[in-house]
């Protein structure tokens, strides 16, 4: 099952609003007051929140007296619309008992179901359900609803709250993990079960002699029988949890707050698909999973890790995965139209209602970054990164040295190219490479990075990047010679090129003596761009400089050079 939308009307903060979702990984934004608990109180009203998990039993109802959006006109109706689409692959069960209860067999191997809740300070709540846009009669979806929400199809998890389930075992607390179990997994613990109980039962009787002839002393005379268990075959039973780290084996109770999350959340999708993938035929509906604040307890180099494993477990898995965040690295950054960001505005010192905020267009992160915390001007740097789609990464310094490198993996040069695989992402200056968050948001988000700088920033960066754990050559190196004029990626041009911007823009070289010698060399710069451009028939003696730099980037990139 997914979940495609959610509409809402005088709902707490939700007065009317629309919110379409991805059907793979999906984030919903926003500062605290803007909504996103309201969204889960209305997945959680269809859905339940997840039997078989305790932790997430917090189950809601739509009370019109509490929910009823405070401000709105009296006497008008909370409307809750959910449209969702079911898979005859995935969700065979449901989708054979609401043709049951609709009394109508639906065509193609995918089905439309809207739900929609209408609840009044003058009647009960009312359901109507339209399957494959036939409307279906009112007890009938009465019963499709109360069916969908027994199902348990949302699994919540809520990293915030420390209350899952705990066991006193081996001298400790340990955590245990609420596992499905498929049906021939049930019937082979069956028979398990059943040789246990007979010896069970046997030592049961050797036991009984000694505490009856105990009891016998008493007054009151008692008969002792002991009654080992029932054997109990559930489709959930309770594993213990250890993460190994190399050689040392560990109870997940004793790991940090953000492996311990992270390992509950990750478990967590695999039950949802383990559902998917082993249950029959007439038990088979597939769940999607919710988790609130997955970024808890991690360093945000983690986070941005887990948002990209999350992402690619939902697209493997089919799973649908909602995440409410107040992180930007847990935004699915593949496809930006999946990220939901819902704001509040404070008028008068009352809040008005939640809406809608548009993200669309490649400026998509800049709203994000207001709302989550991100200084705007710093954000300017970050959004090349968002941007990216490939997994190698060459970072350079600005936009031209980008168009330098770009050159040598489009044409045709008598030297090594740069590799196509990789990327070229200007990181807009060398102070961006002094935020340390950055840069290891970047070296976690892709497989592999290496970076470049101008020769005349050597001094500060070559003590900075080694405290990342990055290596000359390796993971970084300057550009341009070490001489006055040359300390940049021009510096690597031919000589020819500088000679001919140099004697033909007389006009800037004089006015890099003046108040204007910073627009004068950037000038000069796109100049020089421009020539080098122009001509084709360069000797590899004159592309001696970017030939060395070409060839010990491919290197760190695992390419064997020509």
């Amino acid at each position: 099952m997914k979940l495609i939308s959610l509409t809402a009307k005088n709902f707490r903060s939700l007065q009317n609003i629309y919110l379409n979702f991805s059907t793979s990984y999906c984030t919903i934004s926003g500062k605290n007051n803007a909504g996103k608990s309201s969204v889960i109180r209305l997945l959680s009203l269809l859905f339940g929140t997840g039997e078989n998990f305790p932790w997430a039993r917090d189950s809601t109802s739509l009370d019109y007296k509490d929910d009823f959006t405070q401000w709105a006109g009296a006497g008008e109706s909370i409307e809750v619309a959910y449209k969702l689409e079911l898979a005859r692959e995935d969700d065979p069960a449901l989708i054979s008992f609401i043709e049951k209860m609709a009394s109508f067999q639906a065509e193609g191997s995918a089905m439309c179901l809207d739900i929609q809740y209408l609840a009044s300070n003058t009647e009960d709540l009312k359901v109507n359900v339209v399957c494959a846009g036939r409307s279906v009669g009112s007890k009938e979806s009465k019963e499709i609803s109360k069916k969908i929400r027994e199902s348990n199809l949302l699994f919540l998890y809520n990293s915030t709250r420390r209350d899952e389930p705990m066991y006193y075992s081996g001298g400790g607390n340990r955590r245990f993990y609420d596992f499905v179990m498929s049906h021939e997994e049930e019937k082979e613990l069956e028979e398990a079960g059943r040789n246990v109980d007979k010896k069970l039962r046997r030592i049961a009787k050797q036991h009984t002699q000694g505490l009856n002839a105990i009891l016998g002393r008493l007054i009151e005379r008692f008969d002792v029988e002991f009654s080992p268990p029932g054997r109990y075959s559930p489709r959930h039973t309770t594993l213990g949890i250890n993460l190994r780290d190399k050689h040392v084996e560990v109870p997940l109770s004793d790991w940090g707050s953000g492996t311990q999350n992270r390992t509950q959340i990750l478990m967590s999708v695999l039950q949802a698909n383990r559902i998917k993938t082993t249950y029959s035929l007439e038990d088979k509906i597939t769940p999607f999973v919710v988790i609130e604040e997955p970024e808890s307890f991690l360093h945000p180099s983690a986070q941005s890790e887990f948002g990209r494993i999350l992402g690619a477990l939902s697209a493997e898995f089919g799973v649908q995965i909602i995440a409410t965040t107040h992180s930007p690295y847990m935004l699915n950054r593949e496809d930006p139209g999946s990220n939901i960001l819902l704001c509040r505005e404070s008028k008068r010192g009352k809040w008005s209602e939640t809406r809608l905020v548009n993200t669309s267009g490649p400026s998509w992160m800049a709203p994000f970054a207001e709302h989550l915390g991100i200084n705007l001007s710093e954000f300017d740097s970050w959004q090349p990164f968002f941007a990216a789609r490939k997994s190698k990464i060459l970072l350079v310094e600005g936009d031209l040295d980008r168009q330098y490198f770009e050159e040598f993996q489009r044409r045709k040069f008598p030297i090594e190219t740069l590799s196509r695989e990789i990327e070229v992402v200007p990181y807009g200056g060398k102070d961006t490479l002094k935020n340390t968050l950055l840069v290891k948001f970047v070296l976690s988000k892709f497989d592999r990075v290496f970076i470049t700088y101008d020769q005349d920033a050597d001094e500060e960066l070559k003590k900075s990047l080694p405290r990342l754990g990055l290596k000359v050559n390796d993971d970084y190196l300057p550009l341009g010679e070490s001489e006055p004029g040359k300390d940049c990626i021009e510096g690597l041009l031919p000589q020819r090129v500088l000679a001919t911007v140099m004697g033909r823009e007389t006009d800037l070289v004089m006015k890099l003596t003046s108040r204007d010698r910073k627009e004068a060399k950037q000038q000069l710069k796109n100049r020089y761009l421009e020539e080098f451009q122009k001509n084709t028939d360069y000797s590899k003696d004159e592309l001696k400089g970017f030939e060395k730099i070409i060839k010990v980037i491919n290197r760190s990139f695992g390419k064997v050079s020509a």
